[in-house]
């Protein structure tokens, strides 16, 4: 399969360079961060933590009472706790499949049946070395309770802060790509609601324009751009805390999305790309690039710059 011309195809060496840097600077930022976003959360999760652990014996109850367990799933830090009750906590997307229904409030606290199934969904999951008070059928102790509530807050508040963390890592890659694009004059516009389906009668953007979240084919990328030569740059931005997980990254998704570009648009027509941050092991990326995929590194977004003035016919 071709290279994408004017792309750099980076060594191995230079690969294993570029992620020692990025892991550098991981590091850097790791240390710097301040923990108010932990104990914003802590704070926050602490007490729904505290209502909703005193509440267990009405939240199990039988009869089930609907308009509980709809106060509960309708406020997002109580939602959390109840999720956080479980041996593992579950997600609010696990809780909808498990019951097969929405979690809208007026839906679960006017229908006993559902407000019966997540009762019975908490009943299954409870964590028994945080809760043993609930299967010995008694009352807990100040101290089982304390420590309770402080073991779901610990849990609930740091998956929290490091969901909010990957998210604002993604997000700055992404702004930081969109800051290129505009510095070189490029125009956003509004993506078709069927996305990119075809290079042809105006789903694509023109050269420079360029499209964010957009869906490509049968995946999505986070910025779509029309470049100078009439190639489209489909770019996903990526950040990673671990090198392995960003195995995940790069070659379950990154990798894949742009093989199925490729397949559908053409190797001539389409740049797939990824703009990535943090902990990326070298070999994920080797194999990657040769799918292919080309990547920008955020320490080094000068190199996207360059690639898209490349473009530019002489």
């Amino acid at each position: 399969m071709g290279w994408p011309q004017g792309a750099k195809h980076w060594s191995d060496a230079q690969i294993e360079k570029d992620a020692k840097l990025a892991k550098e600077i991981f590091r850097q930022k790791r240390f710097q961060e301040p923990k108010e976003r932990y104990l914003k959360a802590f704070e926050e999760l602490e007490q729904a933590n505290k209502k909703v652990i005193a509440l267990l014996p009405q939240i199990l109850a039988d009869p089930v009472d609907p308009e509980l367990i709809a106060s509960l799933v309708q406020e997002e830090h109580l939602l959390t706790a109840l999720r956080y009750l479980g041996a593992p906590p579950i997600s609010t997307d696990d809780l909808r499949t498990m019951i097969d229904s929405t979690l809208a409030y007026t839906y679960i606290a006017t229908n006993p049946d559902r407000a019966g199934m997540i009762r019975d969904v908490i009943r299954r999951i409870l964590d028994p070395r945080r809760f043993p008070w609930i299967y010995e059928n008694r009352a807990p102790t100040p101290i089982e309770e304390k420590a309770a509530v402080l073991a779901s807050s610990v849990a609930a508040s740091a998956q929290r802060t490091q969901t909010a963390r990957r998210s604002d890592e993604r997000d700055a890659v992404e702004g930081a790509a969109k800051a290129i694009l505009i510095s070189l004059r490029f125009q956003q516009v509004r993506s078709p609601r069927h996305g990119i389906q075809t290079l042809l009668g105006g789903d694509a953007p023109k050269p420079g324009y360029f499209m964010v979240s957009c869906k490509v084919g049968d995946h999505n990328g986070d910025i779509v751009a029309g470049l100078y030569d009439g190639r489209i740059l489909a770019l996903e931005c990526k950040a990673s805390n671990s090198e392995l997980n960003s195995r995940k990254r790069i070659n379950k998704e990154v990798a894949v999305d742009a093989a199925s570009w490729i397949r559908k648009f053409g190797e001539q027509n389409i740049v797939p790309a990824a703009a990535i941050q943090g902990l990326f092991k070298p070999k994920y990326l080797i194999e990657a690039q040769e799918t292919p995929v080309v990547f920008f590194w955020a320490h080094r977004l000068q190199d996207l710059q360059k690639f898209i003035r490349s473009t530019k016919r002489r």
